[in-house]
């Protein structure tokens, strides 16, 4: 009878295998699409944070780190709604949610969020006829026109 040995398993390929069973569970797990955040509101603390209740329109920021795709918004939401009443309004805190950009309501997971996929920024066909510094200098890297949104 010939026994031929198993090779043993450095402990750099069980890491591996570790690590990439961790990023499989990690890729199946929703965005963080409807999870507070708080808009960053620059310096000028004489300008009070849009709430939901007081904000007029939708206030979007863009590379907030709180949010798995750096987006953060502030929406318009009646007193007594998920949005409005989570956001502790004395300083602004949690009052945003965040955001994706969307192609359907699919994929803002209406039924868990209330969040729809509507227009909140110019479409794309008017962002394609910016001059390129003048898109730069308003709208960064933004390349959506669509995002997950509390509905009108």
């Amino acid at each position: 009878m010939l026994t031929i040995p198993r090779p043993m398993r450095s402990a750099a390929s069980k890491l591996a295998v570790a690590l990439a069973s961790t990023l499989a569970f990690a890729a199946c797990q929703n965005p963080d699409v409807g999870e507070p955040c708080t808009l960053q509101w620059g310096s000028d603390s004489s300008l009070p944070r849009p709430t939901p209740t007081d904000a007029k329109g939708d206030y979007f920021q863009s590379g907030n780190p709180a949010c798995d795709d750096l987006v953060c918004i502030v929406s318009p939401a009646a007193a007594g709604s998920r949005y409005a009443d989570r956001c502790t309004a004395a300083n602004g805190e949690n009052c945003g949610y965040c955001s994706k950009p969307c192609v359907s309501n699919k994929d803002c997971y209406t039924s868990e969020t209330g969040l729809v996929c509507d227009i909140l920024l110019p479409d794309e066909n008017f962002l394609a006829t910016l001059d390129p510094a003048v898109r730069e200098r308003y709208l960064g890297d933004i390349a959506f026109s669509s995002y997950c949104v509390v509905p009108r």
